[in-house]
């Protein structure tokens, strides 16, 4: 399904029974609506899952413009007043947890629970250096060079635009000089925090995270790295389950 949100075409899946509580899957950088399938699929029996492509990625239009990460959040939000939605379970991975919770900061009302997935609320000189040279290679060569160098497989219908691309990494990397660590102190929804033991970017993000959430869960998951959704899709489902079940009385 497209859909047209504040201005800028999206590219929208969505499955379950409407009426159920809603739950939005928000991708990270150079992914797609696509690596949730099997999460979805796992959750669409109870809750009405909605899955889009970020601005710039998959099949949603391609913008060629900065923005920051507060646009990232107010097209998510947008697409809910499309829907007619006024709350929804946002999860978030990698960089689509900073989509939620700059949405959970930004916009309070709008999320019923939070759950965070290999995801951090601020970066380090060196973590924002390497979005700025992502930035610098899919500005210059493209999205799927940009793919390359981030170490993550592509597809013909996975590989963002290189431009679009661009801007998206540097309004991750802001996360180093305006962290979102203390505003989501303020946070009282419903928090599950996630992160695999060997993931690459480390656990401590997701450990200042959950100091950061008072009443969050945090959950390190042994043996598993970044990619919980895919790699562990049937275990991060049912753990997602169970929260939103005790968490929304579902």
């Amino acid at each position: 399904m497209r859909l047209v949100a504040g201005g800028h075409g999206f590219n929208i899946e969505r499955s379950g029974p409407q009426g159920a509580p809603s739950l939005v899957l928000i991708h990270g950088l150079a992914a797609s609506l696509a690596c949730w399938n099997e999460v979805a699929g796992r959750l669409d029996d109870r809750f009405d899952v909605i899955r889009y492509d970020l601005r710039s990625h998959g099949c949603s239009d391609a913008i060629d413009e900065p923005c920051t990460r507060a646009d990232l959040a107010g097209d998510l939000v947008a697409i809910l007043d499309v829907l007619g939605l006024e709350q929804a379970v946002l999860l978030g991975h990698s960089g689509g947890g900073v989509v939620a919770m700059q949405t959970a900061i930004d916009h309070p009302a709008r999320s019923s629970a939070l759950v965070l997935v290999g995801t951090a609320s601020e970066c380090n000189d060196r973590a924002a250096a390497w979005y700025r040279k992502t930035a610098d290679t899919a500005r210059a060569e493209g999205g799927r060079a940009a793919m390359r160098e981030m170490r993550l497989p592509d597809s013909e219908e996975s590989v963002p635009d290189g431009k679009g691309l661009a801007h998206m990494a540097l309004a991750m990397s802001t996360l180093n000089e305006d962290p979102l660590t203390e505003r989501m102190k303020a946070v009282s929804v419903p928090t599950l925090i996630m992160v695999g033991e060997k993931d690459f970017l480390g656990v401590g993000g997701s450990v200042i995270l959950s100091r950061a959430v008072h009443g969050s869960d945090l959950e390190i998951v042994t043996g598993r790295g970044h990619g919980l959704h895919l790699e562990w899709a049937e275990g991060l489902s049912a753990r997602v389950a169970a929260f939103l079940g005790a968490a929304l009385g579902t």
